[in-house]
């Protein structure tokens, strides 16, 4: 069993220097995801919440990814726990999951250490974000907006508008 365990890689923990290095480094990536997400989103408007949750999936990634290490079992045990976790939030749409999964990737990235996977991955996702935002093939819609009306309270619309 000893050369099985040995045969997966050495146990590798890391420091509070380098668990802080990693989580700053998700946070920060994390943040300039987002905010890259917030000057190309072209809807009416986009959820705090959906540009919090990009931050926050990178910095739960990185604990994960520490809390892991090299360790099956560690692993196993935490896919186990997430089986049970249940999204129902619907994601309409497909370019928020693109977010959400580079968001995941900048986390395991930053968690393991590869620092540079973590930047120069963000960057160039970044930069790809931003020139297809700018593209000719993109949507550029100037001029949107949401009518609201309000009318009294028991009078009929059609006398009011009519």
């Amino acid at each position: 069993m000893d050369v099985l365990i040995e045969g997966l890689g050495e146990i590798r923990t890391q420091g509070p220097i380098e668990i802080l290095t990693s989580l700053s480094l998700s946070l920060l990536l994390g943040s300039l995801l987002a905010a890259v997400y917030r000057w190309t989103h072209t809807g009416f408007s986009y959820s705090r919440s959906f540009v919090q949750t990009q931050v926050l999936a990178c910095i739960v990634a990185t604990i994960m990814i520490i809390a892991i290490g090299n360790n099956l079992a560690r692993g196993l045990g935490i896919l186990g726990a997430l089986a049970i976790i249940r999204f129902r939030t619907p994601i309409r749409d497909p370019r928020d999951i693109i977010f959400l999964f580079a968001s995941l990737a900048i986390g395991i990235s930053s968690g393991s250490g590869i620092y540079s996977v973590a930047i120069l991955g963000t960057l160039f996702f970044s930069a790809t974000v931003l020139i297809l935002n700018w593209s000719p093939s993109s949507s550029q819609r100037k001029h949107e907006g949401l009518l609201r009306f309000v009318a009294p309270a028991g009078k009929d619309l059609e006398l009011l508008l009519g």
